[in-house]
C-alpha cells in the first residue's frame, strides 16, 4: 500500500493506468477501495488515475480534529504536490465532488478538468433529500457495520440495482467492511458538510466543467446538478436516465463514457 505524507498525515494512494492524470476524490464515508472495479477498469486505459483514502477512511490517518470541505481540499492538492503531479482532471462524487470544488477553487492552476458528479453547492442553496433518505445513511447505535451498510443501500441505489445485482453488493460490501470507515469519522464528515458552501464562488471555477448526475438520486436531489450548472459558466450537464446516487455503480459504462467524452475535449495544459 503506498503512501505519502501530506502535510500531518499520512494518506492512502494508488497510481494506475496510463493517460494524463485524473484525481478521484470519493464522497460520504467512502474510502480508496469504494469506487469498483467495474469502474476503474474502465477508466486506466484513458487516464493516470489517483484514487486516495480522504482523512478518517481507509488506511490514511484518522486525526481526532474537525473537519472541513476545505481541509480534505487541502489534503487532496497536497497529494497532487507530493506525487509531483503539477496538474490534473478531477474527479469528484458526493461529497468529494464537494472536494472538488474547494480544489479548484483555492487551487486553479492545479485542475485542469474537473468533473462534479452526485454533489451539491452547499446546504445553504441545496435542495435537500427527505429526513428518511437521510436516516437511512447515518449511524444508528447497537447496529453492526454491516447492517450499517445494508440499512443505508436504498438511499444510494434503485430497488431494481439493489434487487439485481446482489453479487456486487456483497463482494463491495466484503471491501467496505475492511478497514471500514469509524463513526467517529462518518461523524466528522457530516458536519463538514453542513459547514459547506460554495453558491457564491461557483462562477469563479476557471477549468472546463462535467457535471454528471443520476436522475434517480434521492440523496442529493437531482434539481441540486440544475444550480451547478446555472452557477458555473463553462459547465456541461448530463444526467443519467435510471440512475441514483451511486450512478458509477449503476451505469459504470454509460459513466466512464460521457466521462472519458468530455475530459478527452478538455485542452492539454500548456
Amino acid at each position: 500500500m503506498p503512501v505519502a505524507k501530506v502535510g500531518e498525515i499520512n494518506m492512502e494512494y494508488y497510481v494506475e493506468g496510463s493517460g494524463p492524470p485524473l484525481l478521484m476524490i470519493m464522497g460520504f464515508s467512502g474510502q480508496a477501495s469504494s469506487w469498483s472495479e467495474r469502474f476503474l477498469e474502465l477508466l486506466r486505459p484513458h487516464f493516470q488515475i489517483v484514487r486516495f483514502s480522504n482523512r478518517g477512511t481507509g488506511l490514511t490517518d484518522k486525526p481526532q480534529v474537525e473537519y472541513s470541505i476545505q481541509m480534505m481540499a487541502e489534503d487532496a492538492a497536497g497529494l497532487l504536490r507530493e506525487l509531483g503531479i503539477g496538474k490534473a482532471h478531477v474527479l469528484g462524487i458526493s461529497m468529494g465532488g464537494m472536494i472538488a470544488q474547494e480544489l479548484a477553487l483555492n487551487h486553479p492552476g492545479r485542475v485542469q478538468g474537473l468533473v462534479l458528479g452526485c454533489t451539491m453547492p452547499g446546504s445553504s442553496r441545496s435542495v435537500q433529500p427527505s429526513q428518511e433518505v437521510m436516516a437511512l445513511i447515518m449511524p444508528v447505535q447497537g447496529l453492526s457495520l454491516e447492517e450499517q451498510f445494508r440499512k443505508a443501500w436504498p438511499a444510494i441505489m434503485t430497488p431494481e440495482f439493489v434487487q439485481g445485482e446482489r453479487n456486487f453488493l456483497e463482494d463491495m460490501l466484503r471491501i467496505g467492511l475492511q478497514n471500514a470507515t469509524p463513526v467517529d469519522t462518518i461523524m466528522r464528515q457530516a458536519v463538514s458538510i453542513q459547514g459547506f458552501d460554495t453558491y457564491d464562488r461557483l462562477p469563479q471555477i476557471q477549468a472546463p466543467t462535467l457535471i454528471i448526475h443520476g436522475d434517480k438520486d434521492q440523496l442529493i436531489p437531482p434539481q441540486n446538478a440544475d444550480i451547478l450548472r446555472e452557477r458555473i459558466r463553462s459547465s456541461t450537464l448530463r444526467m443519467l436516465p435510471g440512475a441514483a446516487h451511486m450512478f458509477f455503480w449503476e451505469k459504470p459504462a454509460e459513466s466512464a463514457e460521457v466521462i472519458v467524452e468530455f475530459l478527452s475535449s478538455v485542452p492539454a495544459p500548456a
